[in-house]
């Protein structure tokens, strides 16, 4: 083999070793980055993800993944790939005895190699113990027939609506869990963080496992905000699969084969109204809501669009829930005087991770910006149901209260996991109806 086809070789192989090292990188830092941001996730929620549009992600999300993730990979990868190259000139710079050459150029080559085995091995280890990347691929092979057992088709089934149609009003309440309750209400804390929505869920109906109020378990496939919402409106699992059925048909639907609660209250007069502090986009939200129900989207352009915010204002992930509760109470005034029944859902924010969003009305109670947050949340909360109360459409309306997913911040329920050694669920999604 002459020198040339030697040269060409390495060439290719330095090509490999760099392409390599700035994929490892890059995919370390960005494992970091998500366990940092989001804690507990899986890895059918990294997929669902970089599937969907991500139009309407917080600002200060992206600039965290830019400065925490990117920016840290290309600099580690330009790094170890200049020190290769460094030593590669060194061994190019001896005597090109081909003995010696080649001896040296295949050792820098094996330890290369070995060196992305190991790196790759390190990187796929962490993948499954952070996001459980080969849990996620097992699930995607085998055949689970829970669905086929338990699940009803709202179809496939009688459903009976009475001649005096109640209106709905569903709160999602972002990241609402009831561990926020101190233990003796049913929550994890030593201190109570979210009185007025305990007080909620003591005053009217609240679906636990015992007497205190646990909240509902999150079950696989769905404990992120668009999961949680397919799940709550559907009764099923965000698992899109290519067969038709529910896939994503390129945007154009989502979940075509599935009829949801939005789906039956629109055959039945209903007027359905989703809004939202956020662009609706994000996470295929809008889509969702639809095709299932038709409803009209409120959210943070069209917040502009109407004037309730000005047109360069953006907080947060858009504008602030004390924004979003007195535009629900101008449009729930507003669909109380037609004469058809309303489905009207609301989608809170302030309460994401990380830490939360502390707006003017927040107070200074703990140390803790989080849970100065979670105050401030079940006060508009509560306030927003005591206004409701006092209208005329309170008779004749259904509430439910109830958090999309258990919170995504690390820090805060660090000591705290979702599963414990029995396989019973630690950590559940807060509920409330009020009938």
């Amino acid at each position: 083999m002459d020198n040339k086809k030697i040269m060409r070789g390495q060439l290719l192989y330095m090509v490999f070793l760099i392409v390599s090292i700035l994929i490892l990188s890059l995919i370390g830092f960005c494992l970091a980055w998500v366990t940092d941001h989001y804690g507990n996730i899986g890895f059918d929620e990294i997929v669902f993800h970089l599937r969907m549009p991500l139009q309407g992600t917080s600002m200060q999300f992206i600039q965290s993944f830019l400065d925490t993730a990117l920016k840290p990979a290309l600099y580690t990868a330009i790094e170890l790939s200049g020190g290769i190259l460094l030593i590669r000139g060194a061994f190019l710079s001896f005597p090109k005895t081909k003995p010696v050459w080649l001896k040296y150029a295949k050792n820098l080559r094996r330890f290369g190699v070995l060196e992305i085995i190991i790196c790759t091995a390190i990187i796929l280890r962490s993948a499954q113990v952070q996001v459980g990347l080969f849990d996620y691929i097992w699930n995607s092979i085998i055949t689970s027939s829970l669905i086929e057992k338990e699940y009803v088709d709202p179809g496939s089934i009688r459903i009976t609506i009475p001649k005096n149609k109640k209106n709905l009003i569903y709160i999602f309440v972002e990241s609402a869990e009831t561990s926020a309750q101190d233990e003796l209400s049913g929550g994890l804390l030593t201190y109570n963080i979210i009185p007025e929505m305990t007080q909620i869920a003591e005053d009217n109906i609240s679906f636990s496992q015992s007497e205190k109020i646990e909240g509902a378990a999150v079950a696989p496939e769905c404990g992120w905000t668009m999961a949680g919402m397919v799940s709550e409106n559907a009764g099923l699992p965000l698992k899109l699969f290519e067969d038709g059925r529910n896939s994503m048909s390129e945007y154009d639907s989502f979940m075509p084969g599935i009829r949801t609660m939005g789906d039956i209250l629109l055959e039945q007069g209903y007027r359905n109204v989703f809004m939202a502090g956020s662009d609706f986009v994000f996470g295929g939200r809008e889509l969702f809501y639809r095709s299932h129900g038709d409803y009209e989207i409120l959210d943070y352009k069209a917040a502009i669009e109407q004037g309730v915010i000005p047109e360069n204002y953006y907080e947060w992930w858009g504008f602030e829930d004390m924004i979003l509760y007195e535009w629900a109470r101008e449009k729930l005034v507003q669909l109380a005087e037609e004469d058809q029944p309303f489905n009207f859902s609301l989608l809170t924010a302030d309460t994401h991770h990380e830490d939360g969003y502390i707006c003017s009305l927040c107070r200074q109670e703990t140390d803790d910006q989080y849970s100065n947050v979670w105050h401030c949340a079940s006060r508009q909360l509560a306030d927003f149901i005591y206004w409701i109360k006092e209208q005329e459409f309170y008779d004749n309306t259904v509430i439910v209260i109830a958090g999309d997913h258990c919170s995504m911040d690390k820090d805060f329920y660090a000591d705290y996991e979702y599963s414990v050694a029995d396989g019973e669920t630690q950590r559940k999604v807060y509920n409330a109806f009020i009938t």
